[in-house]
């Protein structure tokens, strides 16, 4: 995989606004493609039929799970036919993976806004943290995806997720004024147990709390750098 492949890339093809992978936009909701001819061009139809694809994955999932789910309840979802889905994807798995990429990105880029200009580590942390946090519990199908399905979905979708939580252990290692005897590992370690925690959320029903749980995270993330300091609150 490409640099520019990788899901926090700059890559701005298939983007979605803030909250639109949570469920069918609006303004694409309202305007079903009419059947029969009307005209649109097609790089707009085919645009369309991959939100409306997106979309429908993801509302799916928590229902079926990766394994379970087929290509027919995707499109049924969707709004259309098996054939307008092979011109988009090879199969399930493609279609997942490419959901996988463009929720990646979202959150990396919207992450990585939010600790723009921030020069002090610790202020970057807790930026990135309160970010990260409200973007998820705003947008609980994205989670579900990123921290619940990703694992599950085989070894392609771990490596999908895996390339995300580097991204965010090299930022978190980058320039912390801690202790210099912490291995390189200890920013995988804390973001394993990150994701485990976003999990339990997101499966109890409890996303929309996570913001609440900023703090917490906060302190799980910076005690092993920051020696003499107390723990926070307990993750839930």
């Amino acid at each position: 995989m490409t640099p520019s492949e990788q899901p926090c890339a700059a890559g701005r093809e298939g983007r979605f606004g803030e909250g639109a992978l949570a469920g069918l936009p609006a303004e694409l909701a309202l305007s079903r493609l009419p059947a029969g001819r009307h005209g649109l061009p097609r790089s707009f139809v085919a645009g369309n039929q991959r939100l409306r694809i997106f979309a429908a994955l993801l509302r799916l999932l928590p229902e079926h799970g990766y394994a379970a789910l087929t290509i027919g309840h995707i499109t049924r979802g969707a709004g259309v036919s098996r054939a307008a889905f092979y011109q988009q994807f090879a199969g399930k798995e493609d279609c997942f993976l490419a959901a996988l990429d463009v929720a990646s990105r979202w959150l990396c880029e919207r992450v990585e806004a939010a600790v723009e200009g921030l020069e002090d580590w610790e202020a970057r942390v807790r930026a990135a943290a309160a970010a990260a946090l409200t973007l998820l519990g705003a947008n609980p199908l994205v989670g579900h995806l990123l921290a619940v399905e990703a694992p599950r979905a085989g070894g392609a979708a771990r490596e999908r997720q895996q390339l995300l939580l580097d991204r965010f252990a090299a930022a978190l290692r980058a320039g912390h004024p801690g202790r210099e005897d912490l291995p390189d590992e200890m920013a995988d370690l804390l973001l394993g147990g990150v994701v485990t925690m976003l999990a339990r959320y997101v499966r109890s029903g409890r996303a929309e709390t996570l913001p609440e749980a900023t703090e917490a995270l906060v302190g799980f993330l910076l005690i092993p750098y920051l020696s003499g300091e107390e723990p926070g609150a307990t993750l839930a």
